[in-house]
């Protein structure tokens, strides 16, 4: 038995389950810091004066994991961050959404693409037209509208691309590729995701969310943040969609704003119903939502001098309390000695 490899094997596999899920230019803790002095940049410190979010004082005690209270929930999270709602469409049937919006695609890639293509494609569709009609007529329109059409586009050029492959490795490579996403459900392995509905000539955005996020309102909450950040960092043209780091920062913003408690804790999770099994939330992972919490909470100590341990520990996670505080302890030591070198006290 390989011992050295194994143990490689199972560090890599930690650090794709804990670690960020994206390439953070000048490493997390670096990329932390300048994204933080970004987000300050453009946003100011105000964020930052507001206390951090507790999930014992955010969440209502009497939550029923019902729609409409949900629904409330996320409303009270886009007061919080100051995100105005009239023109954001809450709904929590993502799955159901973008299974009609694969459908409507297959249809219409039977329907108006040649013979030789649709022998190539193998998107299935799970809804007969008259249900996503009736999906549609239920207020879902514009989301299936929009999401349809990336679908048929995406699928045209997958199959236009295997179809013009000469070089059979190629060919097949694309074909593999295509197969995963074929065989994979509409909108599984994840629990939110934001919408530009004016793409599609419709009036405002859509902020879609899992039936599975219902039961639990930490999960609600944390994903609204993260969805809310789509809404000023893209809504809003800040940041190019393209960037390698975009989802990330998409993070930091709902930490940057309070919920890092939330995130942090979401960050890695069990999947239900398996025991063993572990499922990651967010693109910061578990190490660089703490390291980011670490960072919003020694900025608002700089801010606003108070008690760098405040109530946060009885809200986090133990794993995720650790993390914390061994990250904020580093940073208060590298703050202490800077001011010992620059003749200047710490705060």
């Amino acid at each position: 038995m390989n011992l050295i490899g194994a143990w490689r094997r199972r560090r890599r596999h930690r650090e794709q389950l804990y670690g960020p899920k994206v390439l953070l230019p000048g490493g997390p803790e670096q990329w932390i810091e300048n994204s933080l002095d970004w987000l300050i940049g453009r946003f100011g410190v105000e964020p930052l004066r507001r206390p951090p979010v507790l999930p014992s004082e955010f969440v209502p005690a009497g939550y029923d994991g019902s729609e409409h209270a949900a629904r409330e929930l996320c409303l009270k999270v886009c007061a919080w961050m100051e995100v105005p709602d009239d023109r954001i469409r809450f709904s929590f049937r993502m799955e159901q959404v973008r299974a009609a919006a694969r459908s409507a695609a297959a249809h219409r890639l039977h329907a108006e693409q040649g013979r030789d293509l649709i022998a190539v494609s193998g998107l299935k569709a799970t809804m007969t037209p008259a249900e996503v009609a009736a999906l549609a007529a239920a207020g879902f329109a514009a989301e299936i509208g929009v999401l349809a059409e990336r679908e048929l586009h995406a699928e045209v050029k997958r199959c236009t691309a295997i179809r013009a492959a000469t070089d059979p490795v190629r060919r097949a490579e694309l074909s593999r590729r295509a197969e995963a996403i074929w065989s994979t459900p509409a909108g599984s392995g994840s629990r939110a995701a934001w919408l530009d509905l004016r793409s599609g000539g419709h009036r405002g955005t859509a902020v879609m969310l899992s039936a599975s996020t219902l039961a639990d309102p930490a999960a609600v909450v944390a994903a609204t943040a993260h969805e809310l950040g789509h809404e000023v960092l893209w809504g809003y043209h800040l940041i190019d969609r393209g960037r390698p780091d975009a989802e990330a920062l998409t993070d930091l913003f709902g930490v940057f704003h309070g919920f890092g408690i939330f995130l942090a804790n979401q960050a890695v999770e069990r999947v239900p119903g398996r025991r063993s099994a572990l499922q990651t939330l967010g693109y910061l992972g578990e190490r660089g939502a703490c390291d980011a919490l670490a960072a919003y909470t020694f900025r608002r100590h700089l801010l606003w001098p108070e008690s760098l341990l405040p109530a946060m520990p009885t809200e986090v996670d133990r794993a995720v309390r650790i993390r914390t505080f061994a990250r904020l302890a580093t940073l208060v030591k590298d703050a202490e000695i800077a001011s010992i070198q620059e003749g200047a006290p710490l705060p």
